[in-house]
Formats: structure tokens, C-alpha cells, sequence
């Protein structure tokens, strides 16, 4: 009898998004895609404090957000703070937007609107990005 691979867990994902009917919809699809989602921010207080109490393995991240900061530095805190790493999902992308997003070093970058596919291949292509970087070097 020969074992099956075993199931990858799935990723634990949080939301950083500003508009809640977008982060519901989003959460929607995100779980529909067999994802964890631990939670909702719409704000890099909330971003923070959720990622401080949930550990996520990624963000989902919007540019714009609630109070004086953006996805870009929400991104730039996450990282240093907790190695967080995040996929923008986000209508902007003007050149100046996207010289500071690659300063974030993401996994990914989805535009509004996308389509499911779209999430599904950059959360794919995260969870692969994340797996190599994981994995213990061999002897």
C-alpha cells in the first residue's frame, strides 16, 4: 500500500483592505479557493494588531487604507516587524505606486478589478515563493 502525498495546509491569510464590501468579497473568494482567511483590516493599526495576534503567513494588501498610511508602508511594517509577506491587490498602479510597491519585495501584485483565476494564480504562485523559501537547505 503506497501513502498518499500529504495535503498541503493551507496558507493563513489576512485581508488589508479599506472598503468592507471588497474585503468581504475578497474573503469569499479567498476561502472559496480553500485558503485560511484569520481576518479583516482596513487600517495599519488594525493590519498590525491582527497579524501580532493571528501570525499570517501572508497579506492580501490594498493601497489605500484608513488613517494617514497606505498598503505600501503597511506592507514595509509587516515585513520588518512580524516577516509577513504580502500580494498588492489594488486598482493603483501608476508608475510612481508600483517603483514603491517593488521596494516591498511582494509575491505578487493583482489588479482591480481581477477574476478569480487571477487571485488563485498569484496566491498559488505565493504559497510556491513561500515553500522554497521555508525549506531547509540540504546537507
Amino acid at each position: 500500500m503506497t501513502e498518499s502525498p500529504a495535503t498541503p495546509t493551507p496558507l493563513r491569510i489576512m485581508i488589508v483592505e479599506d472598503d468592507a464590501l471588497v474585503a468581504l468579497g475578497v474573503r469569499l473568494t479567498v476561502s472559496e479557493l480553500g485558503y485560511d482567511v484569520v481576518g479583516i483590516a482596513a487600517s495599519e493599526h488594525e493590519a498590525l494588531a491582527l497579524a501580532q495576534v493571528e501570525r499570517p503567513q501572508l497579506a492580501l494588501m490594498d493601497i489605500r487604507l484608513r488613517g494617514t498610511s497606505d498598503g505600501v508602508k503597511v506592507a514595509q511594517r509587516l515585513w520588518q516587524e512580524l516577516r509577513v509577506r504580502c500580494i498588492f491587490l489594488s486598482a493603483y498602479a501608476d508608475e510612481h505606486t508600483m517603483e514603491r510597491v517593488a521596494q516591498t519585495r511582494p509575491l505578487g501584485f493583482v489588479q482591480k478589478p481581477y477574476s478569480a483565476l487571477q487571485l488563485k494564480g498569484a496566491l498559488e504562485q505565493a504559497r510556491l515563493r513561500l515553500n522554497e523559501i521555508e525549506k531547509p537547505l540540504s546537507p
